[in-house]
């Protein structure tokens, strides 16, 4: 790979158009942007201004990405809050934005698609018994679901219902 391909002779029109390009493809939050500049090997001096022009023209959005990423995690991968909460913590956003994006996720699609899990997960076990109850709570623990919540869901009886 040249260095050119990889941005160290971008002028910051040019560099402004790769990093609206990127954004385009999908919502990013500002430490991708951030670190996708860096990769670039991008001037040091046009990485705010590029940044800035971003959020500006609105391809950077950090509350839009942070609510498509909370839904699209629930939905297509069937992630729990507590997975998704840190998924967007590792991208630096902050408290205030991560409450915003789980707060899109309806408490009834919540708890229908915990049953489901635990539903599948025991199904797949054999059936219900003390230890399969356990192991599709430890399941449904590493899928990022509340331990209060998936307690609550075993302790009811349509969870049993294959």
């Amino acid at each position: 790979m040249t260095d050119q391909s990889k941005g160290a002779y971008l002028d910051f029109g040019q560099a402004y158009r790769k990093a609206a390009d990127y954004c385009v493809i999908q919502d990013r939050c500002l430490s991708e942007i951030k670190l996708k500049l860096k990769f670039w090997n991008i001037d040091k001096n046009f990485i705010i201004p590029i940044i800035s022009k971003l959020i500006e023209e609105d391809f950077l959005n950090e509350k839009r990405f942070a609510i498509n990423y909370a839904g699209g995690k629930f939905r297509m991968n069937g992630w729990g809050k507590l997975k998704i909460a840190g998924g967007l913590r590792v991208r630096s956003l902050s408290p205030l934005q991560i409450q915003q994006a789980l707060s899109v996720i309806e408490n009834e699609e919540y708890a229908f698609s915990l049953r489901k899990l635990l539903q599948k997960k025991l199904k797949q076990l054999g059936g219900d018994s003390l230890l399969n109850r356990q192991k599709a709570a430890r399941f449904a623990i590493s899928r990022g679901f509340e331990p209060a919540h998936i307690a609550a869901q075993l302790r009811n009886n349509e969870i049993y219902d294959f």
